[in-house]
């Protein structure tokens, strides 16, 4: 590599920038700008803004405690993040049409490089507190800096999926770049619920039949929503409920696993998506810890997980104890607002979930 002090001197002096963070809202807003104008906005901001989060990442990274930074895992992501920083801290900012396309191929390099970050973090934590060199006095030190990391990730990585995607031809009026206008939440969950049936077969598991989920639509609704990110969403809260009835399945004789999934609107603001199993429930004293990055009931052998891309529904039925901080993230950014999603749960007697999506019917 170049000159590393050189190098690492660049690097904090991009971490020193103030970075513009972004929502839903502020790329939906973006369908103002004229369609020719569209790709020269973004790429502009894009130039500016991604070298910053990089290198933010990077010192994130860099300054881990107890370890992790020498994790083989975390080593693997900070490389990407060096070597993505290094990409575009090297070339001049495009102005010919000529040098946009050959931005926007550097972009799509570095999205499909960082794909599987979830994935390869996670099993760099999962490790290290499997081998107890995370205590629990230093757990929340972890998770204060997994939820700036995540977040920030988050709203980069949208914007570069939503910059690639304005290169393609979509004559589809239905799509802004990768934000369907006209999102159908109940064929996400239809969808979703044979997903699970995929999952559950090929972990060998037959508990799960068609009386067992059951949806109560009283919406007749299409909002403007990224629609991967909302199947992510509901996809781990169901994942959840099934895993749930799974569990207590093993436990229980004449036992009838229910799952309820209720759609309903509120003010015609948001839909409330209600999931209410009478699976096994939560302990009292593991409510908060939900919440937690890489808190978990399941064990698995990490040597036996690949890593795979944030959306690949091809995973084990429960397994890092991700889903639900990153399903906040997501559906925090979804909605431009904190505290989309609330979690009742009595142990041996189920869990209720509310999600809220937000409209944006000012957008349709």
């Amino acid at each position: 590599m170049h000159n590393l002090p050189k190098f690492y001197n660049k690097i904090f002096d991009y971490s020193l920038r103030k970075g513009t963070h972004i929502n839903f809202i502020d790329i939906l807003r973006s369908i103002n700008i004229k369609k020719e104008d569209r790709i020269n906005y973004l790429t502009k901001h894009i130039y500016k803004e991604t070298p910053i989060r990089l290198a933010n990442r990077v010192t994130d990274l860099n300054n881990l405690p107890f370890g992790l930074s020498k994790n083989h895992s975390i080593n693997k992501i900070r490389t990407w993040y060096l070597t993505s920083f290094l990409e575009l801290t090297e070339i001049k900012e495009p102005q010919t049409e000529k040098d946009i396309v050959i931005f926007k191929n550097i972009i799509n390099n570095i999205y499909n490089r960082h794909s599987n970050t979830l994935v390869t973090i996670s099993k760099g934590i999962y490790e290290l507190k499997k081998d107890n060199k995370i205590s629990d006095i230093e757990a929340p030190m972890i998770q204060t800096f997994l939820n700036r990391f995540y977040k920030n990730r988050a709203e980069i990585r949208i914007l570069l999926e939503q910059y690639l995607s304005l290169f393609e031809n979509n004559n589809d009026e239905k799509y802004f770049g990768i934000i369907n206008l006209k999102t159908d939440p109940v064929k996400i969950i239809n969808n979703i619920i044979n997903d699970l049936q995929f999952i559950i077969n090929k972990n060998g598991l037959d508990i799960l039949s068609d009386d067992i989920i059951k949806v109560h639509n009283n919406v007749n609704v299409k909002i403007p929503c990224m629609e991967n990110y909302l199947y992510y969403v509901i996809f781990e809260l169901l994942k959840n409920s099934t895993q749930a009835v799974l569990d207590k399945s093993k436990i229980e004789t004449n036992y009838k696993p229910s799952i309820n999934v209720n759609i309903k609107s509120i003010d015609n603001d948001y839909i409330l998506i209600t999931i209410q199993d009478n699976g096994i429930g939560i302990k009292e004293k593991n409510m908060e810890k939900i919440w937690y990055y890489s808190f978990t009931t399941s064990l698995f052998d990490t040597n036996n997980i690949i890593e795979e891309s944030d959306f690949n529904t091809i995973s084990p039925l429960s397994g890092f104890g991700y889903g639900l901080p990153i399903s906040e993230i997501y559906i925090n950014f979804l909605n431009s607002s904190k505290n989309n999603i609330k979690i009742n749960s009595v142990y041996k007697k189920g869990t209720t979930v509310y999600l809220y999506v937000k409209c944006y019917n000012e957008y349709l």
